[in-house]
């Protein structure tokens, strides 16, 4: 992985697994990968359509066209079935690699581009995010545990790099928690906001207008911890 003061296009976060093997038969069509990929995919659009809570597993398997025992097969459940729903759009393996991410850039580049490489996971994971955030912003508890967990890792690897900086002498001693609380909020606020305002925009990367007020809210707040 490049370091995240690299440039968003070389900070090399995966979003979307792809490449699914073919199956032989209609037993390894059932377990194989691409039928949890068909669930995953399914369970994506109800929950999109009616929800977490309401969406049963029936549903989901009625609309992948499987039995409940192939859903069962590969989840044990439905809440470990939205969770999969991380894995499988790239979220868990960009949090990975920025929990080992070690920054060779100044503070203002390396925030900077943190900030809008998420803005672009979030956009290419658009529909997800919906539910992830009305989903918790209603209480489910699963969602709002999920949102909390993502978030927590997002906050302690913004501060073990703020850290770092601070013991090159590159930062003057701040509250580390906050900041890195204040730079995650920075780049999912602006994003919440297109979202709840209709001015989203389709497609896998986000609107240069959003880049750029991501990018200067960033850079901003930065300058104001070395003030």
């Amino acid at each position: 992985m490049c370091s995240p003061g690299a440039d968003t296009a070389r900070w090399h976060l995966i979003t979307a697994r792809e490449g699914v093997g073919q199956s032989k038969g209609a037993r390894k069509a059932r377990r194989g990968p691409l039928t949890r990929k068909q669930i995953l995919d399914a369970s994506l659009r109800l929950f999109s359509e009616k929800g977490f809570a309401r969406t049963s597993v029936r549903d989901i398997a009625r609309t992948a066209g499987i039995t409940d025992a192939a859903i069962y097969y590969h989840f044990a459940s439905k809440r470990d079935l939205f969770e999969a729903l991380f894995e499988e759009r790239g979220i868990t393996s960009a949090l990975s690699e920025l929990e080992q991410a070690t920054p060779t850039q100044p503070l203002a580049e390396t925030a900077t581009a943190i900030a809008v490489a998420a803005l672009g996971i979030m956009q290419r994971n658009k529909d997800f995010m919906k539910v992830l955030l009305s989903e918790a912003m209603s209480e489910d508890r699963v969602a709002t545990d999920d949102y909390r967990m993502v978030t927590e890792r997002w906050r302690n690897a913004e501060a073990r790099i703020l850290r770092d900086f601070i013991g090159r002498g590159d930062l003057p001693a701040i509250d580390v928690d906050l900041a890195a609380r204040q730079l995650v909020i920075l780049a999912v606020g602006p994003f919440m906001d297109e979202i709840m305002a209709g001015r989203d925009q389709d497609g896998p990367e986000p609107s240069p207008q959003l880049v750029e007020r991501v990018r200067t809210a960033v850079q901003q707040f930065v300058r104001g911890l070395r003030a």
